[in-house]
């Protein structure tokens, strides 16, 4: 079982799929080749002049798709989008025009001498500009709609979780006030359980206080997986090995929080049970060239389940939306499944400090 999430470039403009661009252009086509045919053309040869400026108007959309837009004008830097694209039509338009003259005189018999290049030049000029105008216009305007839409989901998405974090945040004060008071009242010569009341207290801390940010320190987030698998350790006993590696190599960058916290429960969750063997957690943190990894794997058992992204696993499932909301473009999640063993790698272009 194999989901694999992939990390684009940090371009996040996305292409549209093959089949709507395939309909476009042949619903260009055949507009064309309704309105300019006509009687002194035979149709092969109005196909044919159709063909050679859809070719070249395609080519004049897709540098600006994909090249000159998200390196200049979404970077603001107008002049040089806009001469790019004049260059560019000025090139392709030349190049229109010395295809038309040579399939007229090769392949239709039209005499040299009665094609005027120039004036082929400038009625190339002249269509390529405006249909590429006419479509890059197009692609902007309706890329903009996208993104408002993206934007206002995702305003929406924080208002809705803010509602939830204050419904969640019912007198935090009485709260740890409250475990506070369980606290002293645990006998000294019980240690354990003190030890873990004062981790269980800064975990909810960390949830009600540092969790309200948009971004907090890879280092908090750190501590609290770590408290989060001290709890752990203890309903566990010798039979289960669990490693945890985070060192400098991490870095000091900053994370949307509990991010991997979903990944760590799901780990211990469906851990296996054996009794004559190891059972094995391994969590290790990394960082390089700018990316964030994150490695989980578990030992299963044979007939232990394991959540998806694709059924059951909401924890995972809200993880995903999460991902999609705060890091698009610029995360990737591979789940695997195998004999034994049950694999997650987590991906995100850190967002330094």
């Amino acid at each position: 079982m194999l989901l694999y999430l992939p990390l684009p470039a940090m371009d996040t403009r996305q292409r549209e799929p093959w089949f709507y661009s395939a309909l476009l252009w042949a619903g260009l086509f055949v507009l064309w080749m309704v309105v300019f045919q006509n009687k002194t053309l035979s149709f092969s040869r109005t196909a044919g002049i159709q063909f050679c400026y859809l070719v070249f108007i395609a080519a004049n959309f897709y540098f600006h798709t994909w090249f000159t837009i998200p390196r200049f004008l979404d970077q603001r830097r107008y002049f040089i989008f806009a001469a790019s694209g004049l260059l560019f039509v000025v090139v392709t338009s030349w190049l229109r025009s010395e295809v038309a003259w040579f399939i007229n005189t090769r392949f239709y018999d039209v005499p040299a001498k009665d094609m005027d290049v120039i004036a082929l030049y400038w009625s190339s000029l002249l269509n390529i500009s405006v249909w590429t105008l006419v479509l890059v216009a197009g692609k902007i305007f309706t890329d903009k709609i996208k993104h408002e839409q993206y934007t206002g989901a995702l305003e929406k998405e924080k208002i809705i979780n803010e509602l939830n974090f204050l419904r969640a945040q019912h007198n935090p004060h009485f709260l740890f006030n409250s475990l506070n008071s369980i606290y002293f009242q645990i006998d000294k010569t019980n240690p354990k359980a003190r030890e873990m009341l004062l981790l269980l207290s800064e975990m909810l801390r960390y949830q009600l206080y540092d969790c309200s940010a948009e971004k907090i320190a890879i280092d908090k987030e750190i501590a609290y997986l770590k408290n989060y698998i001290e709890l752990q350790k203890v309903r566990l006993n010798e039979n289960y090995k669990i490693d945890f590696h985070a060192g400098n190599a991490v870095g000091n960058f900053r994370i949307a929080p509990l991010l991997i916290m979903p990944l760590i429960e799901n780990a211990f969750k469906y851990v296996s049970h054996f009794t004559d063997k190891s059972n094995e957690i391994s969590v290790n943190l990394g960082m390089k060239d700018g990316l964030f990894t994150c490695d989980i794997s578990n030992t299963t058992e044979a007939t232990t389940g394991q959540p998806t992204t694709t059924a059951g696993g909401i924890g995972l499932k809200n993880l995903q939306r999460r991902l999609e909301l705060l890091y698009p473009g610029r995360h990737g999640l591979a789940i695997n499944k195998h004999d034994g063993c049950y694999t997650v790698k987590l991906t995100l272009q850190a967002d330094e400090n």
